[in-house]
């Protein structure tokens, strides 16, 4: 039973490979998917509030429930304090098929600046999936008004 599966939608650092990788999660086919209904927030990591327009890009993963439970306690304690907890919601597949998938939030974020090296490693992933240019833009615009890449 521990080595049972269940479908995850991932929107933050941990549509990151390398992220992933560094949690001990090894590489598998992950597929590019979205959520409607959410705006995703880096302040000061990814985390996703209700917007009735809002869409979010993601991929879908196949974890163990051990697995889940490394990445949302030991490795996400190594760079913030806040808490995830799994809730159910559909997500749309990049061919336009709806598929259940668990998808953590964090009830209680604090705004805060998002630092460069978070949103740096969220953008090269989503740049790697061919998330749209919109997206993208979006994902920049969380850049610290300090940093030399921020647009105007």
């Amino acid at each position: 039973m521990t080595n049972r599966k269940v479908q995850v939608f991932f929107y933050g650092s941990f549509i990151s490979l390398s992220v992933l990788e560094e949690a001990g999660i090894k590489k598998r086919a992950f597929a590019p998917a979205c959520i409607h209904g959410y705006e995703m927030l880096m302040q000061p990591v990814a985390n996703l509030h209700e917007n009735g327009d809002g869409v979010v890009y993601g991929i879908l993963a196949n974890l163990t429930h051990e697995e889940l439970d490394t990445l949302y306690t030991t490795h996400l304690s190594s760079f913030t304090d806040y808490e995830y907890h799994p809730e159910a919601m559909l997500v749309t597949t990049r061919g336009g098929k709806i598929v259940p998938a668990l998808v953590y939030v964090c009830d209680n974020m604090k705004p805060e600046q998002a630092k460069t090296e978070y949103i740096e490693k969220v953008l090269k992933a989503a740049k790697s999936y061919g998330f749209p240019g919109w997206y993208i833009d979006h994902i920049e615009s969380h850049r610290p008004l300090d940093d030399p890449k921020k647009r105007n």
